[in-house]
């Protein structure tokens, strides 16, 4: 019994739902080259474009943005992989890594930004989506970029989550039975 007791204190998943904004979302507008598509949370380091859409990125040093405020021209990088190609397919699918050391709790604006000439090609402001909650804020955000065939979507948190933007704490109890010598979970 106590063997049982442990294992379900084991198996108990303490998350703190502060600070996710997993499946808020965002509709980019086009301000220059084409660029469009809604911009997706998948988790504090990715995010996901949908109906992407890209005619020309000849621009030079063009990066994923992010800002805490409604304009990027504040803002600052938020993946380090230089987006180059326009996109391959109008309506298809872009991944964004964050990987210039912010995460999603840092912005609640992300757009595309030419460095070099300091010129928004459209923005998204991200909001919660339906069954998502109010979350913690904006900030300062990082992303790389790749394009979505390229390999899997980041697999988050495993499987167990906690409800987005909720505050306060989520428990996941597991129920635990021995019978016979045997352990079952539930």
């Amino acid at each position: 019994m106590k063997t049982s007791f442990l294992l379900a204190l084991a198996l108990l998943h303490l998350t703190s739902a502060d600070a996710t904004k997993t499946g808020w979302s965002g509709t980019l507008s086009s301000l220059d080259a084409g660029l469009g598509g809604t911009i997706t949370v998948l988790n504090t380091t990715h995010l996901l474009i949908t109906n992407y859409k890209l005619d020309d990125a000849s621009a030079p040093a063009l990066y994923w943005w992010g800002s805490t405020t409604a304009s990027l021209a504040g803002g600052f990088r938020i993946s380090n992989t230089q987006v180059k190609e326009p996109a391959s397919s109008s309506g298809g699918t872009y991944m964004v890594s964050l990987d210039a050391g912010k995460t999603t709790e840092d912005f609640g604006t992300v757009g595309l930004w030419c460095e070099k000439f300091s010129a928004n090609f459209g923005q998204a402001t991200l909001a919660p989506g339906p069954g998502t909650g109010s979350g913690s804020g904006a900030g300062s955000g990082s992303s790389g970029a790749t394009p979505s065939g390229s390999g899997a979507a980041p697999s988050g948190t495993g499987g167990m989550s906690s409800a987005a933007g909720r505050k306060g704490v989520e428990w996941m109890v597991v129920a635990v039975g021995v019978g016979a010598g045997a352990l079952f979970l539930v």
